[in-house]
């Protein structure tokens, strides 16, 4: 197993409480719904540029953070009208595919703001207008985005300009996943309307998550999806069973952050695991939860694994059909 790169514990530490900062700020003020969304904004952010052995450039720091801000703004924004959440489910995960194959510094970014669209809705649930959601939302990624900067031990990685160059070199080799991708994004966001759960979105983020260009890859994220879904699930559902007031709640989430951290995104049945109790952790609000969240997580996480591995499958099998009639 690689080990952290030195200093990576504290500054892993360090990112993790900018995570939780907003949200133990609003349990302490009695505005828990402003500083959830503040978190989740950092939380996202953390995500996209989770690397501890390198901080990325400012510009690519912006560049991702204003890409989550929009995706967040526009999920808020279509939040209550079906059919707009669905069309941009599609085009957001198309964006995510395309970034998938071809790379570059905003591909996490990419995939992370797919989730910001989704759960936008969500987070609207606690009555908030989309406009605030969306600027508590946006405070929280600048927040993390500078503490990312300042945290960092050295800046990695080509220009801008570079990296734009390379990154649309090759985009033209991505449109058939991201073709795919949002037809998955666009069949499990229309599922979960149909579903009558109050995080039914979790099943598109699933999908979104687990499909990757090559089958066995997805095959062998979806594996880590549910073991990690199951697990992180269980022992969310064992801390939140009995209530416990929202300033612990915010620390725990930063003590799972900066484990989450230092397990790293290559280790994804782990990650899984830990970004399963954080969503625990921020959609329990004042740490009124008990098993049937848990339950509904991984229940919804099982359908978007199937769906992201059913549909590429139908898609192959379509197009080969097509090209046996006309060849």
């Amino acid at each position: 197993m690689t080990l952290p790169p030195a200093g990576a514990p504290l500054i892993a530490l360090l990112r993790a409480a900018a995570v939780a900062a907003p949200m133990a700020a609003g349990a302490g003020t009695g505005h828990l719904g402003p500083g959830l969304a503040c978190s989740f904004g950092a939380y996202l952010t953390l995500a996209a540029f989770s690397s501890l052995a390198s901080r990325p450039p400012v510009t690519d720091l912006l560049a991702g953070g204003a890409l989550l801000s929009l995706a967040g703004a526009a999920g808020a924004a279509a939040a209550h009208a079906p059919a707009a959440v669905v069309a941009g489910a599609a085009l957001i995960a198309a964006l995510q595919g395309l970034l998938d194959v071809a790379g570059g510094p905003l591909r996490m970014a990419a995939a992370m703001s797919a989730l910001a669209f989704l759960l936008a809705g969500v987070n609207l649930a606690q009555g908030a207008p989309w406009w605030a959601y969306a600027g508590q939302f946006a405070a929280g990624t600048l927040w993390q985005a500078l503490v990312i900067a300042s945290t960092g031990r050295t800046v990695t990685g080509p220009g801008p300009v570079t990296s734009l160059r390379r990154t649309r070199e090759r985009l033209r080799d991505g449109a058939p996943f991201a073709a795919t991708l949002a037809s998955i994004g666009a069949l499990a966001t229309g599922t979960a309307w149909l579903i009558p759960l109050s995080h039914a979105v979790w099943l598109a983020s699933s999908a979104l998550r687990v499909a990757k260009p090559a089958p066995e890859a997805s095959h062998s994220r979806a594996k880590a999806r549910v073991l990690g879904t199951l697990g992180g699930g269980t022992i969310a559902a064992l801390l939140l069973t009995p209530r416990i007031p929202a300033l612990l709640l915010a620390l725990l989430a930063a003590v799972t952050i900066w484990v989450m951290q230092l397990v790293t995104a290559a280790r994804y049945g782990w990650w899984t695991l830990c970004l399963t109790i954080v969503a625990l952790l921020f959609g329990m609000e004042h740490g009124a939860g008990d098993w049937e969240l848990a339950a509904e997580r991984v229940a919804l996480t099982l359908g978007g694994v199937a769906i992201a591995l059913a549909v590429p499958a139908a898609l192959s099998r379509l197009v080969a059909a097509a090209r046996a009639r006309t060849g």
